[in-house]
């Protein structure tokens, strides 16, 4: 979004919220532009028409709220966590025999959910093994993986590059000293 841009959202937020009066503008306006650069006005506009036509609060909404805003409007839905499961389950029972490219191939937040192909063919092979207790740690792994990567999609590409680049290096540099 350009200052330009940016104004017109503050200008929408200041009309719209007759209590939002910032005491200097023009610092508003810079903070905003700063955070929403790399988003498009038009996404952000949509996500504010949206927050001042459902919030019932009478406040004004954050830098945040827009994004998150923005980000449920825009989110595709995913699989249900049984439907996770399902896939996870089925891998389980093939795991012995289990390739890498097989596990490579199972949707992302499946296969960071059930950590590695070791994980999965340590619970094909446990002739102790216990489904509920299995599935109780699955389903916790991938909540918490779904709710990363919803976070992370608020996030712009530049942001999300940063974090991949600095993981892959962090990565790395562990391979390294593990050598």
């Amino acid at each position: 979004m350009t200052r330009d841009e940016t104004k017109k959202i503050i200008r929408i937020i200041c009309d719209s919220y007759p209590n939002y009066k910032p005491s200097n503008l023009s610092e508003v306006v810079d903070v905003w532009q700063m955070m929403l650069s790399d988003y498009q006005y038009d996404h952000i506009a949509l996500a504010l028409k949206t927050y001042i036509l459902t919030d019932d609060s009478g406040f004004a909404p954050s830098i945040g709220q827009l994004v998150t805003k923005l980000q449920h409007l825009t989110e595709i839905k995913g699989m249900s966590d049984m439907e996770a499961w399902g896939i996870a389950r089925k891998a389980i029972s093939n795991g012995g025999h289990i390739t890498k490219s097989e596990f490579d191939s199972l949707p992302e937040l499946v296969r960071k959910s059930i950590g590695s192909i070791s994980q999965l063919r340590s619970w094909a092979m446990d002739e102790n093994f216990n489904e509920a207790v299995a599935m109780s740690q699955f389903l916790k792994c991938y909540r918490y993986e779904k709710e990363r990567q919803r976070e992370l999609n608020k996030l712009p590409e530049s942001i999300k590059n940063l974090i991949s680049n600095t993981s892959e290096k962090l990565i790395d540099t562990k391979s390294n000293d593990a050598k």
